[in-house]
């Protein structure tokens, strides 16, 4: 397979195959059945010494996700994110990603109305940030039309009829995470039942809300026991709960005994309940297929460029692989999927695939793999395969160079989406690949920046043009208010561009009052909602990386081949030789000089032939 990008290897650390649990922790629950077992139940949730971390504290809830809510991608941490596949790594911090309540904590008066279940790290998780805000308080339901987002893990919108509880909208997990919602659902909803739950903030979808306990409702109870069912507890879920019991004292008794959930809510309920035999057993799902060779852009994401006809190749450690091709329905392959050769450079093709296989006695699917194949015609530049390095000094800022723009904590790199009268912010595409300092791959998404000199009497000295992968010119960076930009086809807000050795780079926009000469606007990156956007505020720093050449260039001597009786043409470096009375041409028909030139796609016409030539 041609231009493949290097993959990389997705592991997890070890966890207990059982529950860690104290001796004599449950024998409360012993015999006892109804009402009784449930405030049993609720009593076990909560001993004596059961305690809280503060919540978005030093010290607190995201000291303890370092323990109950991290993974390893190739020996690297990366937080445990149940609502996207997003990959932040621990040692960058936690921009872009948000402390999530699974069950909204607007439902009870969130800090105010219940501060227990505000910091419960039973049903807190970290979250990337845009589906949380796309989440909001809704309530988990099925979704029929995902109408207003679905990023592959999250799907957003119109429930399934029967299900949402009067709520227009509704958010439904991943089917891998579903039993885990569940779980932590029902333990809030025993845990706090008797909290002030509020109606009016959306509680009542959920609930059945009167004096007392607050009673999930019957199609609820029917959603979350089947979730529960369908995903069971795995080594993930009880090394959670094992983790959550050294910070918090208290266990998850709906994850140490599965089972228990029917003798609350479900078909067993009015039976006296034993733990005897009852504990919870890891059952883990098939690993998800790694899509070999291609590179890695989020967890269970790959990217991989095509041209001539190839085969994508899947590493399925254990069960059968199931392939949807573009939307089709899926079907089984052996090891390999035979993609056909391009036929332009817009061509694209989405293969989500996944392994099934019986464990424990049921059928259980892994995670989705999402593989995006994008056609790299060859005569045809694109950015995607290059390499950029930081930029540490001013003197390596120039208008007739290649940028592009990450944030600093996080490395993700700024998109050309947006900057439209209703997204008036560029988009954040996420991960790049790394090679050293160098990043040698970007996301097809990603925009390549340049600076241009700023028009005369301008107080900036550079205005800044958006690109595509591809060079496509997207607009002027055109700085409005606070929070608000947008691409302009003609003009752009003069800027200061000043490096750091620290490698921060401040994109400084002209003031154009005395308040902006105090907080003068800049590009910066946004945390808690990730984008690119101008802030006069400290948000996230950004990260200027330039232009160093495509990957497998190598310095040196290219020439095009030619009989006794053509005129030779060689490429050096950004110079293009040709013989006396030659002419070169860019792709827009214009005539260029064969020095200095910007890498790219050139026409050489020559006494006896003409030939096309690529200068990277």
């Amino acid at each position: 397979m041609k231009n493949l990008f290097l993959g990389l290897s997705l592991t997890f650390g070890a966890f207990a195959l059982c529950a860690e649990i104290p001796a004599g922790y449950y024998s409360s629950l012993e015999g006892k059945s109804g009402e009784a077992l449930r405030q049993a139940v609720k009593a076990v949730c909560r001993p004596a010494d059961f305690v809280t971390p503060e919540y978005n504290k030093e010290g607190g809830t995201w000291t303890a996700f370092e323990k109950t809510d991290v993974r390893e991608i190739n020996g690297q941490k990366i937080w445990w994110d149940m609502y996207s596949n997003r990959i932040v790594y621990v040692a960058t911090g936690h921009d872009a990603f948000n402390i999530e309540h699974s069950v909204p904590n607007s439902w009870w008066g969130a800090k105010a109305g219940c501060l227990e279940a505000y910091q419960d790290l039973m049903h807190l998780n970290p979250s990337d940030a845009d589906t949380n805000n796309k989440k909001s308080s809704l309530p988990l339901g099925m979704v029929a039309d995902a109408r207003l987002y679905d990023n592959g893990m999250s799907r957003i919108g119109t429930p399934v009829s029967g299900y949402g509880g009067g709520s227009s909208s509704v958010f439904e997990p991943a089917d891998e995470y579903k039993g885990d919602f569940a779980r932590a659902y029902l333990y809030v909803f025993t845990m706090y039942g008797d909290v002030n739950w509020l109606s009016e903030k959306g509680a009542s979808q959920m609930l059945s809300i009167g004096e007392g306990y607050a009673e999930p409702l019957p199609w609820v109870v029917d959603m979350l026991l089947s979730w529960a069912a369908s995903d069971p507890v795995d080594e993930k879920e009880l090394n959670r709960n094992d983790e959550i019991f050294k910070i918090q004292h208290n266990r998850n008794p709906y994850i140490d005994y599965p089972e228990l959930i029917t003798y609350v809510y479900g078909d067993n309920k009015g039976k006296a309940f034993s733990c005897t035999g009852q504990d919870a057993v890891a059952v883990n799902r098939p690993s998800a297929p790694v899509a070999e060779g291609l590179w890695m852009t989020a967890v269970n994401t790959y990217n991989g460029r095509w041209w001539e006809e190839t085969d994508v190749v899947f590493d399925v450690p254990e069960g059968d692989l199931w392939v949807s091709i573009d939307g089709g329905s899926y079907q089984r392959y052996g090891k390999s999927v035979h993609v056909a050769a391009a036929v332009s450079g817009s061509q694209t093709h989405v293969l989500k695939a996944y392994a099934e296989t019986t464990v424990s006695g049921r059928e259980l699917r892994s995670s989705v793999t999402t593989v995006t194949l994008l056609a790299k015609d060859p005569s045809v530049t694109d950015y995607v395969d290059a390499r950029w390095v930081p930029v540490t000094d001013d003197a390596q800022i120039s208008a007739d160079s290649y940028y592009i723009i990450l944030s600093e904590n996080v490395k993700h790199v700024m998109g050309y989406t947006g900057g439209t009268s209703s997204q008036k912010f560029l988009s954040n595409e996420g991960f790049v690949k790394f090679s050293g300092n160098t990043v040698t791959e970007i996301p097809s998404g990603a925009a390549v920046v340049r600076f241009e000199s700023a028009p005369s009497g301008a107080t900036g000295d550079y205005v800044m043009r958006v690109y595509d992968s591809k060079m496509n010119p997207k607009g002027y960076w055109l700085r409005g208010s606070k929070t608000a930009m947008s691409l302009n086809s003609t003009k752009g807000s003069a800027l200061d561009v000043i490096a750091s050795e620290s490698g921060t780079t401040s994109l400084r926009f002209a003031a154009s009052s005395d308040a902006e000469v105090k907080k003068p606007f800049s590009v910066q990156f946004n945390k808690t909602q990730p984008r690119f956007t101008n802030y006069d505020s400290s948000q996230g720093a950004v990260m200027l990386y330039k232009f160093d050449g495509f990957n497998g260039d190598q310095s040196g001597v290219a020439d095009i081949p030619a009989t006794d009786d053509e005129t030779p043409v060689v490429v050096e470096g950004r110079n293009i030789y040709a013989g006396e009375g030659s002419m070169i041409f860019d792709l827009n028909g214009r005539r260029v000089s064969g020095n200095g030139l910007e890498p790219g796609i050139y026409v050489v016409v020559t006494s006896n032939r003409a030939v096309k030539v690529m200068v990277r």
